[in-house]
């Protein structure tokens, strides 16, 4: 996923991250098949471990993105701090550039937001279907 490690190009980095986002949407069909009815489970279907199996899953796509996304963050803030301290050494061509890294890390601060959103929802999904397997 080579957006996803670019942070440059903030729309090329927000469809890798739809990409990883997937098992997120489609949460409640990942839980149908992890937990079956009674009658599946009387076939021998082994709902804790397709449950712990889901939740690893979870864990890691929702570490990989927090990653990326704070990654990028902490690059942007970088980069400005970089371009202030130029401004302020009598550089006043790098305005621009300040301005157009700001607005990039207000963006990327706000997926932030959305990505703890996503990941609370998704919580609380999981834990209403798949808390009595574990």
């Amino acid at each position: 996923m080579a957006g996803i490690t670019q942070c440059e190009d903030f729309m090329l980095f927000q469809k890798a991250l739809k990409r990883l986002r997937v098992i997120d949407d489609k949460i409640i069909y990942a839980l149908n098949q992890s937990t079956p009815t009674a009658s599946f489970q009387a076939r021998g279907v082994d709902a804790h471990e397709k449950c712990l199996n889901l939740r690893e899953e979870l864990t890691e796509s929702h570490r990989q993105r927090g990653e990326h996304i704070k990654n990028c963050s902490v690059k942007l803030g970088a980069d400005i701090a970089e371009l202030r301290a130029a401004y302020e050494g009598g550089n006043k061509d790098v305005r621009s550039d300040i301005k157009i890294k700001s607005g990039k890390l207000r963006m990327f601060e706000n997926e932030l937001s959305i990505e703890e959103i996503i990941q609370e929802r998704t919580e609380t999904i999981f834990k209403s279907k798949c808390q009595e397997f574990l």
